[in-house]
């Protein structure tokens, strides 16, 4: 009888510690992947628009382009830019953005997201390379859920991360004291770099944790001073 007791006790207790491993593990926070896109054609057709003197065979085009998501603060003209860019192929050493104009600004879903945006290729001088997509209309494709900073460069590419930073140090006073997330890899035990290739960008940052090998990709969060994310948590992720 009291085999059959402790047998019984130690069922409970096995029952009770699995229920407990679950609990933690519904605790845990998910994983969330920017969800970037791939495409040469875009990087090429992105080269001969800007750099290559073909716009003009593109301009009035309307066409649909996927990609993901951003809203980049441009504080010399005060306005926020719409973008969804992509990478040429898996090495991300190469970007590309299309800057649109949206039909429903108010309407769009959270920056990061995968969406496909529909517009009209046009010249116009109040776009920050004098092509943008206009009466564009935006799809949600995946909601992206992980933001967590007030300006979030890590849902960016790495053109338009340089372009934020440049905006972020232009006019320090709108920016100080708040919350700024940036994903690149360690340079220094106090400075983070462009994840995917050297001399993009680099930034300061103050931490009391410890700091990953030089190298190790990371997501760095942090308070806006002056140029410098302070008080920062530094995580390694491969998320990104």
């Amino acid at each position: 009888m009291k085999k059959w007791m402790i047998l019984l006790l130690a069922l409970c207790l096995l029952l009770c510690a699995c229920r407990k491993q679950d609990d933690t593990k519904k605790d845990e926070p998910a994983s969330v992947k920017l969800p970037t896109v791939l495409s040469q054609t875009e990087y090429v057709e992105y080269q001969n628009v800007f750099f290559n003197d073909q716009a003009d065979a593109f301009v009035g085009q309307h066409v649909t382009k996927t990609g993901t998501l951003v809203l980049l603060e441009d504080n010399w003209s005060n306005i926020t830019r719409y973008y969804v860019w992509g990478y040429c192929d898996q090495t991300k050493c190469c970007d590309w953005q299309w800057e649109f104009v949206p039909k429903n600004p108010d309407k769009l879903p959270p920056a990061g997201s995968l969406v496909e945006m529909t517009g009209t290729l046009e010249h116009n001088e109040d776009a920050l390379d004098k092509y943008w997509y206009v009466d564009a209309e935006v799809e949600l494709k995946t909601e992206f859920s992980g933001q967590i900073g007030d300006v979030d460069l890590s849902l960016m590419d790495g053109t338009l991360e340089r372009v934020q930073l440049l905006n972020l140090l232009h006019a320090p006073e709108k920016y100080n004291g708040k919350t700024v997330r940036l994903y690149g890899r360690v340079q220094t035990t106090n400075t983070i770099q462009h994840p995917y290739y050297d001399n993009m960008w680099s930034l300061h940052f103050t931490t009391d944790g410890e700091v990953p090998a030089t190298g190790t990709c990371v997501m760095v969060t942090g308070t806006w001073q002056d140029g410098i994310l302070t008080g920062a948590t530094v995580t390694e992720t491969k998320d990104y």
